[in-house]
């Protein structure tokens, strides 16, 4: 330690850009010095960038939403139901689980190599399962949503740190006069992403009003940054009703994207928001999708740096995913291709997320994370499971960082691309 003290600081600097956040947090406390570095803004996006450029890296870390019961014994479904729909924090808890899995693990052990750690959803975001969703991941912050308490939380799993969103700064319109009860304000969608332009993380909302009997006013669209821990009204609106959709939504260089549908006609879209520009661009399906009765499900994931759109269903508890991939989505203007077919798969509920080109990582009907290789088309099982229905789990592919969820300094230069 003596000798490790009399290091440079540019040394120092190089040794600790490449440490884990859990080591980074405990070596503030080691000295001034060390202390200053690992907070200043510089350090914090070198070692962003070295966490997720790092080649010599053999694991991929995945985070997973799920629901796990503090009694274990209960095992009847209607029971589970019960405890899920309950407001007591003494039955249940949801947890956020740092899997990271080896990319080595190529063989025909049915379980991947694994190491997990927990970080409990704080209350009272934590009360509800069905409620909560994971609204955008960017940079190891995770942002939560909670339709029910309408609360909004970022969190940084890795160093354990949260943070409630101020209020929205929407205000009601006024009251028509044929309105018999108050105008109430129900939020559509939000979406979590970074904004490499103004070097901001930024949260989107976009609020709808329900009204009584006279026709429906427009919705409104509001951001928030990091920087300035405030709301502000945007310009730009759009007409798009966002739906509900298990494992659809997500950022990616620049954008965050919505299921969706425009009328009239009414027609099925994905909606997507430039962080950068803070515009809205729909952007339209294939027509075979649209039109395909078997395969009516929707998934969106990240595949081989380009959105893949996952149409699904099937019959007798069996699933098949078409998987089309748009290149150049910032244009807007490109064609889908359908890239392959997978399955029919037995005893799959949803699909999450692409963790490598040739690994698919999927809910299993009786909750369980499942990976299925597309070359050897082996399952392979990961140590999580959860107890509210498969739809409601989700998974990410999550950057370990110690990017603050309460900074107000700038990373400067980070080209941020997912």
């Amino acid at each position: 330690m003596e000798n490790f003290s009399k290091l440079s600081e540019e040394m120092v600097v190089r040794i600790l850009s490449r440490l884990p956040p859990k080591s980074l947090i405990r070596f503030r406390c080691v000295r001034k010095l060390w202390y200053n570095v690992i907070n200043s803004p510089n350090f914090v996006a070198k070692n962003l960038t070295t966490s997720k450029h790092n080649k010599f890296s053999s694991s991929t870390c995945i985070l997973a939403k799920h629901t796990v019961l503090k009694d274990s014994n209960i095992k009847d479904r209607n029971e589970i139901l019960e405890v899920l729909r309950d407001n007591s924090i003494e039955t249940k808890k949801i947890l956020l689980s740092l899997c990271n899995l080896c990319n080595d693990n190529d063989g025909d052990d049915p379980n991947l190599n694994y190491v997990v750690d927990d970080f409990t959803v704080p209350l009272p975001l934590g009360l509800l399962p069905f409620s909560l969703e994971i609204a955008g991941h960017c940079d190891g912050i995770i942002c939560l949503n909670n339709s029910f308490l309408d609360d909004i939380v970022l969190c940084n799993p890795a160093t354990k740190e949260s943070k409630l969103l101020p209020k929205s700064c929407l205000l009601l319109p006024p009251r028509h006069p044929n309105d018999y009860d108050e105008i109430e304000s129900d939020v559509n969608a939000v979406g979590f992403g970074y904004d490499s332009k103004a070097q901001e993380y930024k949260v989107v909302r976009i609020v709808s009003f329900i009204t009584g009997v006279h026709k429906p006013l427009p919705s409104k669209a509001e951001v928030y940054t990091i920087g300035t821990n405030s709301w502000r009204e945007i310009k730009d609106q759009t007409e798009s009703h966002v739906f509900w959709a298990a494992s659809f939504k997500l950022f990616l260089k620049g954008f965050y994207f919505w299921w969706a549908s425009i009328c009239p006609p009414e027609q099925e879209i994905i909606l997507s928001f430039d962080m950068n520009e803070e515009l809205f661009h729909d952007i339209y399906i294939p027509e075979s999708v649209r039109h395909d009765i078997v395969r009516c499900n929707r998934g969106l994931a990240v595949w081989k740096e380009s959105i893949a759109l996952l149409a699904y269903g099937g019959d007798s508890g069996a699933q098949s995913f078409d998987i089309w991939v748009i290149d150049d989505f910032g244009v807007f203007k490109s064609s889908w291709i359908k890239y392959l077919t997978i399955g029919p798969l037995e005893g799959i509920s949803i699909p999450l997320i692409f963790w490598k080109s040739n690994e698919f990582l999927m809910a299993a009907t009786d909750g369980r994370l499942v990976s299925y290789n597309l070359s050897t088309q082996m399952f392979k099982y990961l140590p999580i499971h959860g107890v509210e229905d498969p739809p409601y789990i989700q998974a990410v592919v999550y950057v370990n960082s110690i990017v603050s969820v309460h900074a107000s300094n700038k990373l400067e230069g980070i080209n941020n691309s997912s």
